[in-house]
């Protein structure tokens, strides 16, 4: 059972995960993203004798720095909503006082420059975990634990829970080696000298990926339990790819996980950060939970999000709309409106042509989006034989979604500032 960090009865992955819930319920959707999405933990900041002692505990949501920046002024109101959820969640349990802060996440990750990306959220990070628990005790494979943890800590800088030895290393030859019936088999993963579950993110990925090297375990094996951590880590962005080493064995090495659809999937969710956007939150959520699931309702939602996109810059910019707009009626009236060619480019100028033609293409797109929306999409009813496509399509509607709305967006930001100065 995982533990609260805040006294309470019960875990913080619950209590957040019931947070969510209430947000999402509010229709505060920014709020509820962000708290499902970056990196939640609660620290005790302080501690009051009065009335037999209460505490004050500080649930930090850390955000990316780009995130952070753009927030702006919002970032009191976001910790407002989340404060009252919060604390209508933990009244029945306690006395306690709690305090909610965002904050921007320090992004520079220690060991591997190359494990650099999406957080690795103490959830999926607990779920690995259990994955490698049920392993019998065998997290290190074919290696004693010395071998196995060696390239990852630096053990002899690490200090010793038995004061015969100076180090880890003795504590662990010792109590794991020497006699191995001595610690817990897991002890690994609830050592504070590891810090597996809090720790930096590249030492816990490269925790992962040291598990299935060839020299730990078999291939079989291997590739049993890279199924299943992989559908952990997918959640966060990463993924165990295959790759072939020295003697035609096989190994696994981390990397982001779909970057195409990943960077679509940032897109947008930058995209309706930027215009506050809760209605384009919900599409989103509605979109990650289906683009795997039913495809179907992810390119419907990907070109109802297009739609959403374009009526908000039309409303901030009074851009005259028709009734009932369809998606080429949007599209058209926000790019003929933002003057998508550069100021200063004439029809002669060396490239201009160019330029227009890459514009028209980006409008094209978006009209084939609505055309795999009629055909494939959630609107209109099918025959028993029809088979609808598959997730890798969905894929390609919400990219194509996620680069349209991004461009539109920033040339609208771009000529805000224009007009400032």
């Amino acid at each position: 059972m995982t533990t609260s960090s805040c006294r309470l009865s019960v875990s913080d992955e619950d209590l957040i995960e019931t947070m969510v819930r209430m947000l999402n319920t509010q229709t505060n959707y920014e709020a509820a993203a962000l708290l499902r999405r970056c990196r939640a933990r609660f620290e005790e900041t302080g501690y009051d004798n009065w009335d037999g002692g209460t505490y004050s505990f500080t649930l930090y949501v850390h955000v990316s720095p780009e995130t952070f920046v753009l927030l702006k002024e919002r970032v009191e109101s976001l910790q407002e909503q989340i404060a009252q959820v919060l604390t209508a969640a933990v009244k029945p349990m306690s006395r306690d006082w709690f305090l909610v802060e965002i904050a921007p996440l320090v992004v520079g990750l220690p060991g591997r420059p190359d494990l650099q990306g999406c957080p690795v959220t103490k959830r999926v990070r607990r779920a690995v975990v259990t994955i490698m628990q049920q392993l019998a005790g065998n997290w290190n494979g074919s290696l004693d634990p010395l071998e196995f943890l060696s390239p990852l800590f630096e053990l002899d800088k690490l200090p010793s829970t038995d004061s015969r030895f100076k180090d880890a290393v003795g504590d662990i030859r010792q109590h794991c080696v020497n006699n191995p019936e001595d610690w817990p088999a897991d002890w690994v993963f609830a050592d504070s000298r590891l810090n597996l579950l809090d720790g930096p993110d590249a030492t816990f990925l490269a925790f992962v990926e040291r598990s299935v090297h060839p020299s730990v375990r078999a291939p079989k094996a291997a590739q049993e339990l890279v199924r299943k951590i992989n559908h952990e880590l997918q959640r966060d962005g990463w993924n165990l790819e295959e790759l072939q080493i020295a003697s035609d064995d096989v190994g696994y090495r981390l990397s982001p996980w779909n970057p195409a659809y990943g960077r679509a999937e940032e897109s947008l969710h930058r995209t309706a950060l930027i215009l506050s956007s809760s209605w384009m939150y919900q599409e989103i959520q509605r979109i990650e939970a289906s683009i795997d699931s039913d495809p179907a309702l992810a390119i419907g939602t990907a070109k109802e999000l297009v739609d959403t996109c374009c009526k908000h810059i039309a409303d901030r910019m009074n851009i005259p709309l028709p009734a009932s707009p369809d998606t080429p009626d949007l599209v058209k009236a926000v790019l003929k409106e933002l003057r998508l060619v550069p100021d200063g480019i004439s029809d002669q100028a060396k490239g201009a042509e160019v330029i227009k033609k890459t514009l028209r293409t980006l409008s094209t797109t978006t009209h084939g989006l609505a055309e795999i929306r009629n055909l494939y999409g959630t609107g209109h009813g099918k025959n028993s034989r029809h088979r609808g496509l598959q997730p890798r399509h969905a894929r390609l509607a919400v990219a194509t979604a996620a680069a349209f709305a991004e461009f539109i967006v920033e040339t609208y930001k771009d000529r805000l500032r224009s007009e400032q100065h």
